[in-house]
């Protein structure tokens, strides 16, 4: 065993492990319940480009398709993004009712707990879509949406 293992790491974690809370059942079980993918791959400082090269591009469901072809589309003809910008600075309360009613705030949220089930892909194509046509909604994602008036 080297000299800096036996009277400097192997001291150091000891001490740590002393001081150092504890992982909760809650923070234990996030930490186990994802993969790492191609991002791992970028900290070893030599990534393996043939993995990323070689990952499928991400796609929609049918279901995905259809909510962007169906109520994002519908949401975009109901909001005028002139009159947001330069009048409102909101978007109508009917369109607001349209996003609740139409499961826009429950899109990552599992099926089995009342949302839509889409995926991170699809959320974020519906938030490209709805940016798109003009930055009355888009850019206002990130506080999901302001409430109605």
């Amino acid at each position: 065993m080297s000299f800096r293992k036996r009277y400097l790491t192997r001291p150091i974690h000891k001490w740590a492990k002393g001081v150092l809370p504890t992982l909760s059942a809650t923070e234990a079980e996030a930490i186990n319940s994802g993969d790492v993918h191609f991002e791992a791959e970028l900290f070893t400082g030599k990534p393996d480009w043939t993995l990323l090269r070689n990952m499928k591009a991400p796609q929609l469901t049918d279901e995905e398709a259809a909510f962007i072809d169906g109520p994002c589309r519908a949401f975009c003809e109901m909001i005028d993004p002139w009159e947001i910008d330069h009048h409102t600075g909101d978007i109508p309360s009917e369109a607001g009712d349209f996003l609740r009613e139409n499961g826009f705030f429950g899109m990552i949220i599992p099926k089995e707990h009342g949302g839509l089930g889409f995926s991170a892909y699809a959320h974020s194509e519906v938030v490209r879509y709805i940016e798109s046509f003009g930055r009355c909604g888009g850019d206002r994602h990130g506080s999901q949406f302001p409430r109605p008036r």
